[in-house]
């Protein structure tokens, strides 16, 4: 996955895209569409900046977001698993 560099909410730390569910399945980004997450700006600045595609202060750079959400799916799919395995065991007993 490419890292843009530039400055833009889009690839901001705080920034969540928005996604939808295609009648086929597949999971799409809404492009110029989400939200931002950074509690120091109203909502209403938040999204004239994602409209007008530019960054403010607060901008940080969006790799960190990237390797915690891995480490959090990658956790949440152990846990789920895990659980997978224990219901095994239960409908090989009965």
């Amino acid at each position: 996955m490419e890292i843009q560099t530039e400055k833009f909410c889009e690839n901001c730390y705080y920034f969540r895209q928005h996604y939808y569910k295609s009648k086929h399945g597949k999971i799409l980004a809404v492009l110029g569409d989400g939200h931002c997450t950074n509690g120091n700006l109203t909502k209403a600045v938040s999204v004239k900046n994602i409209i007008k595609r530019r960054a403010c202060e607060y901008w940080e750079a969006q790799e960190p977001q990237l390797t915690e959400r891995r480490e959090s799916v990658c956790n949440a799919i152990l846990k789920m698993q895990k659980n997978l395995d224990e219901f095994l065991l239960i409908l090989k007993e009965d």
